[in-house]
């Protein structure tokens, strides 16, 4: 018999069984009731207590005080200064294009009348990622010179990774109490993966030539750490770096639910008014920082550019094409002509200072001292000028009129359009009759048939038949692993739950899938539209993904109808993404020898591109899952069931034990789902010779 009838057997044989059960299957209580997980984890934090809490909550009022200074330097300082503040280094790091989003995102948000916000989250996360930062490149480093040492956290980073982010917060409440030092706390545990890996890689990476190359002019081992491999493997732990910011601000918008102040409060208390335009300024307000944050990170990482001729464009605001219109080449032109004429004003400025300094203080120094100076004061001018420029603005706004909060002139807000706009939505018969039949197709067709079929298939045929696949797939080891992850599911007493997840997650991807792949596929057949689609998939990459309920509950009501429309907006941008990326990646010769055989563009796409483009393809597929897996635990905001729901109940009853069985649950799925995709998708390449 061959697979596809092997398999054919099985699935009749699962319909019978599914037909056959009068309930839900459910795990043999007497597994379940000795298998007391969650009764041991809530006895360890019982003991742990008694006796650790004291030193905990001492850490967490040295957290809080240092939280509070920053908050209040941010909040308190005036708004030009913090403005500055953040320009001047995205323009010295990033340039004139850096500096001006930097700009514009500062104006954004106390534009709409979220600068405390703003402050507060920035203060929030700023803390998380120093003590992120500093503990992640210790233990990078550590693991890159001790191989045992290695062996022994990457599984620990592994499962710190695809936890649900919402479990951190459960233990820090516990340990830290609630507000600022939890979330801090939990965000730097959640974002410390990163850098700790890349900082490890980084080192690790390092040509064997260069380190004997150090050994042999007798560099000791300290010496070929701080003078060879950290510098070397710098832009590695940069990347480190920008990738823990990423998920710091992620988890630092969730811990509004532990009573973290900020932009997350905003888009909750948004969520809880149903308030669509409030909401989408608070998620624009992340996105911006998500961006500007990134972009920096990123910058100071690369080695600095060269200036750009003089006279010329120091950069493009609209694309090249767009060099045949005037308008936009006019506005590009004044730009660039105003920013040659300040940055020769000031070198000017700053040679005539280095004169000046240089000719009073020739009668008590050496002409080369003096000349040092000169050097300095000119390699320096930057950073002399931005001091500068902050001493006026502090001189200005202590000795002056004064600077103050954000002005009010500057304010502007399109909460009421939109709120309008998802108004008329709500109540138009054909959106209200569009909403009805995607609920119906969805639940009816999709969801509905599949949770009955999973959540009434007899559990040990699930556990028998993922073994086999898993054997098949990647080995007799993870066969073994996989039946133990999914016996520990169900000894939770977690069974149900997780088939709930499943289902929903199948469903989201399936339908992800649908709408991904013909848009991917449109996008990479057309660059005007791959153009168009890509800042729009930027952004919703950006966007925390609490932000996607508001409209869905608007739109859809809450239910598990809603929940999936959430997942598959959340989980969709990989999807359309890879397609493109596989399909764009095909060498022309493909194509061009296909079309000499006579092939149509349909036979074409269908017979050899998407062939082709099948392990990219795979991989967006793979994304979409854990996008979706990690969706789940925001979900049962809006009707979502399943384990997600469970972490979410426990998080409302401080039930640790409960949670972490919950959380372990969906990263146990996660890990199966995400080698068996992986395994499928290595097998498509070297099907392929890739």
């Amino acid at each position: 018999m061959t697979l596809a009838g092997l398999a054919l057997a099985v699935f009749i044989l699962s319909l019978v069984l599914t037909v056959q059960a009068e309930s839900k299957s459910a795990f043999p209580e007497a597994i379940s009731s000795v298998f007391a997980f969650e009764e041991w984890v809530n006895q360890a934090e019982d003991w742990m207590k008694d006796h650790f809490r004291w030193f905990t909550r001492m850490i967490a009022g040295q957290i809080e005080n240092v939280l509070f200074f920053v908050e209040d330097f941010l909040i308190d300082s005036p708004w030009l200064l913090i403005l500055a503040l953040m320009v001047l280094p995205a323009l010295h790091y990033g340039g004139l294009p850096l500096a001006l989003l930097m700009l514009i995102s500062g104006l954004f948000w106390g534009g709409v009348g979220m600068w405390e916000q703003s402050m507060q989250t920035l203060a929030l996360m700023g803390l998380a990622v120093i003590l992120s930062v500093v503990v992640g490149v210790f233990l990078g480093i550590l693991s890159s010179q001790n191989d045992r040492f290695e062996s022994w956290i990457r599984p620990v980073l592994d499962t710190m990774q695809t936890m649900p982010a919402f479990v951190y917060l459960l233990p820090a409440v516990f340990f830290f109490g609630i507000g600022g030092p939890p979330a801090i706390m939990a965000t730097m545990i959640y974002a410390l993966p990163p850098v700790v890996r890349l900082t490890n890689l980084g080192i690790r990476q390092i040509p064997h030539e260069t380190m004997e190359a150090a050994r042999s002019f007798g560099s000791t081992r300290i010496q070929i750490l701080f003078k060879v491999q950290i510098p070397i493997s710098l832009p590695s732990i940069m990347l480190g770096i920008n990738q823990t910011i990423m998920m710091a601000l992620g988890l630092v918008i969730l811990a509004t639910f532990i009573g973290a102040a900020g932009l997350g409060t905003e888009v909750w208390r948004a969520i809880y008014k149903l308030k669509v335009g409030w909401s989408l300024e608070a998620g624009l307000c992340i996105v911006f920082m998500a961006i500007v944050l990134d972009r920096l990170s990123m910058a100071m990482g690369r080695p600095k550019a060269p200036p750009p001729p003089k006279n010329t464009i120091p950069f493009r605001l609209f694309p090249q094409s767009w060099d045949t219109r005037r308008w936009a080449f006019r506005i590009e032109c004044g730009i660039g002509f105003v920013w040659n004429a300040v940055s020769r004003m000031f070198g000017r400025m700053t040679g005539w200072f280095a004169a000046a300094v240089g000719k009073a203080t020739s009668p008590f120094v050496s002409e080369a001292s003096g000349e040092r100076v000169r050097d300095f004061i000119l390699r320096s001018r930057f950073l002399l000028g931005s001091a500068v420029l902050v001493a006026l603005i502090v001189a200005y706004d202590v000795l002056g009129p004064g600077i103050g909060g954000f002005p009010e002139a500057f304010s502007f807000s399109f909460r009421k359009p939109v709120d309008e706009a998802v108004a008329w939505l709500s109540v138009n018969p054909v959106f209200i009759a569009f909403t009805k039949g995607v609920r119906a197709v969805i639940f009816l067709g999709l969801l509905d048939p599949l949770n009955t079929y999973l959540t009434h298939l007899p559990w040990y045929f699930i556990v028998i038949v993922l073994g086999v696949v898993s054997w098949i797939s990647v080995g007799r080891n993870f066969a073994i692993a996989c039946i133990t992850l999914l016996l520990f599911i169900g000894a939770c007493d977690l069974w149900t739950e997780a088939m709930l997840t499943l289902s929903s997650v199948f469903v989201s991807v399936i339908i992800c899938l649908v709408i991904g792949l013909p848009v991917g596929i449109a996008a990479a057949h057309s660059k005007r539209l791959d153009m168009s689609i890509k800042p729009i998939l930027d952004a919703m990459q950006t966007l925390p993904s609490f932000v996607y309920l508001i409209p869905v509950l608007m739109f859809f009501g809450g239910n598990i109808v809603s929940a999936v429309i959430a997942t598959v907006v959340y989980a969709l941008p990989p999807v359309i993404r890879l397609a493109t990326l596989g399909i764009s990646q095909i060498p022309p010769t493909y194509t061009e020898v296909a079309s000499s055989f006579g092939s149509t563009s349909m036979q074409t796409l269908r017979k050899v591109k998407l062939p082709m483009a099948l392990p990219s393809i795979m991989l967006g597929l793979n994304q979409a899952v854990m996008m979706g897996l990690a969706m789940q635990v925001v979900t049962p905001l809006i009707g979502g069931v399943g384990l997600g729901r469970d972490v979410f109940s426990a998080l409302n009853q401080a039930n640790t034990g409960y949670g972490l069985a919950a959380g372990i649950g969906i990263v146990l799925l996660a890990i199966i789902l995400d080698r068996l995709s992986q395994a499928w998708t290595q097998k498509q390449r070297r099907a392929l010779g890739l």
